[in-house]
């Protein structure tokens, strides 16, 4: 597994909003805004089955997250990776991802039906600036 750079740690730790880069069913690229949390040198989300980046990342397991730091737009991360998903009991990383960014799992707007965990492992990691 490639590792993030000590360099540009910060970016994936600190609470950034990301795009997530998907392949669609039409071969076209799909992007999203998501949040995420770092686990060791991979990174986590929480998707929701019925959207279409957790249609696309099942049929082919391959993604690419960038951040921009935000006091420096030339200064990026980009991880590349391949994606596991697995089953989110509890919510614990739905709500791992939430609290990460400052909010209450429980008063949070978004589905809790439905929910996956979703991990990128790093293949190749691209740091700018």
């Amino acid at each position: 597994m490639t590792a993030i750079p000590e360099s540009h740690h910060d970016l994936a730790e600190a609470p950034l909003v990301a795009s997530l880069s998907t392949i669609g069913p039409d071969g076209t690229p799909q992007v999203t805004a998501i949040w995420f949390v770092l686990d060791g040198d991979t990174v986590k989300t929480s998707l929701v089955t019925a959207r279409q980046k957790y249609k696309n990342v099942v049929a082919r397991p391959q993604a690419t997250l960038f951040i921009i730091d935000p006091q420096n737009p030339f200064r990026t991360l980009e991880i590349r990776g391949v994606v596991e998903v697995g089953e989110d009991p509890g919510l614990e990383l739905f709500e791992r991802v939430v609290r990460h960014y400052g909010q209450d799992p429980e008063t949070f707007p978004a589905p809790r039906e439905g929910r996956v965990a979703v991990t990128l492992r790093p293949t190749r990691v691209v740091a700018q600036g």
